[in-house]
């Protein structure tokens, strides 16, 4: 079966856009996991502490040592280091290794030219790949 990967486009802050779809994420019931890239993961990592006062985001940098406690969501720099293949969200530019082995794939895309770029060309490579696609513009 295809992969479903959605890609939301226009995120003013992408680290804060990719908690609200974090969020959203864990209530789904199925393992999330974030790739992002070692110079964001302290900025991610200190907004799902913060980003909502009265509810808690179980999540940590996992470092494949110790097993995942369920309802965790798993901070990588690399996708194939997760131990699961239920969610990903992916906030780096280049494609995830593996991307297309997992059930679903959020792709946060901000605005910035470069990254846009580099949005675009997954796009291409997830739909050359057969994965079923849809975007969403993550502006207002």
């Amino acid at each position: 079966m295809a992969v479903q990967v959605s890609f939301y486009s226009d995120a003013a802050d992408p680290l804060h856009f990719a908690c609200r779809l974090i969020r959203r994420a864990l209530a789904s019931g199925k393992p999330v996991g974030v790739c992002v890239p070692p110079a964001e993961a302290a900025r991610l990592d200190q907004l799902l502490w913060s980003f909502d006062a009265a509810e808690f985001i179980p999540h940590r940098r996992w470092d494949g040592t110790t097993p995942p406690a369920p309802g965790e969501v798993l901070l990588v720099d690399e996708a194939a280091q997760l131990p699961h293949r239920g969610l990903l969200l992916n906030l780096g530019d280049p494609m995830p290794s593996d991307a297309t082995a997992f059930e679903r794939v959020l792709e946060v895309i901000g605005s910035d030219p470069a990254r846009v770029q580099a949005g675009r060309a997954r796009y291409r490579v997830y739909q050359q790949s057969g994965a079923k696609l849809d975007h969403f513009s993550a502006a207002g």
